[in-house]
């Protein structure tokens, strides 16, 4: 990251450390039994599908992540027309695009590419899902700031089972019709997942067609990390390592 732009990360004290090989051989383990349930008509779990939001959940807001003088605070200044975003009465996007008419001198694309990093937390958490729960991110239109081959640029993304871009289905959060689109992408029953995301509006969205929702607060990670491990069960919370899976594996 740029010094000059942007902050130093604040993460947890101790973040494990993802081996994304390692990872591709859960995940498969993963989908293959979660298929093999499906196959067979086995009761399914509550939540057998953990779907993100990608830019202020996987990654920081720009509003955590950038240090130049001036810029808006968001959500941790009260902002109000950020309000309006939260509560879907303001497109994100468009929100941006005032910010830089504002502030000429600010490329906020520039800015997405150079502040963002995976956050710690997320880190964690994708290491204490790991064989729980299929893995998603959903996001509006990452590719509008980080160009075509954005996937790329976060190694962590390799932990993740299914990458959606609601542009390149057609439609975007919050319509509900995109939360209609991203369950059958996953091949879900839109009740069994659970999506995740910091705007409210898009949560909306996501509970008009069945889903389960959370709210991600960006100004306290940390807990909603620890609340969305206490939903599909975390191993600190359970009776053993095993005893949280929703897909068990036999090794």
């Amino acid at each position: 990251m740029d010094g000059e732009l942007c902050r130093a990360p604040v993460s947890p004290a101790e973040v494990p450390r993802l081996d994304p090989d390692a990872w591709e051989v859960r995940r498969r383990r993963a989908v293959r039994l979660a298929a093999n349930h499906r196959a067979v008509g086995a009761e399914q779990p509550p939540t057998s599908t953990v779907l993100l939001d990608i830019g202020g959940v996987v990654i920081p807001t720009l509003f955590e992540s950038v240090a130049v003088p001036g810029f808006p605070g968001g959500p941790f200044a009260g902002e109000g027309s950020y309000r309006d975003v939260e509560q879907g009465r303001l497109p994100e996007r468009e929100y941006w695009n005032r910010v830089a008419q504002r502030h000429p001198q600010l490329d906020i694309g520039m800015l997405w590419r150079a502040c963002s990093q995976v956050r710690g937390e997320i880190r964690t958490l994708i290491v204490q899902l790991g064989g729980r729960v299929r893995l998603a991110a959903f996001t509006n239109d990452m590719s509008h700031w980080f160009g075509e081959q954005w996937q790329g640029r976060f190694v962590e993304l390799r932990a993740f089972d299914v990458i959606l871009e609601a542009s390149r289905l057609g439609v975007h959060k919050p319509e509900p019709e995109a939360f209609h689109a991203a369950a059958r992408a996953l091949a879900e029953p839109a009740a069994r997942i659970l999506f995740v995301d910091d705007l409210a509006a898009n949560l909306d969205g996501a509970e008009s067609v069945g889903m389960q929702t959370m709210l991600f607060d960006v100004l306290d990670p940390a807990g909603s990390v620890r609340r969305l491990l206490a939903r599909v069960g975390s191993p600190a919370e359970a009776h053993g390592p095993a005893a949280a899976r929703v897909f068990r594996v036999t090794r």
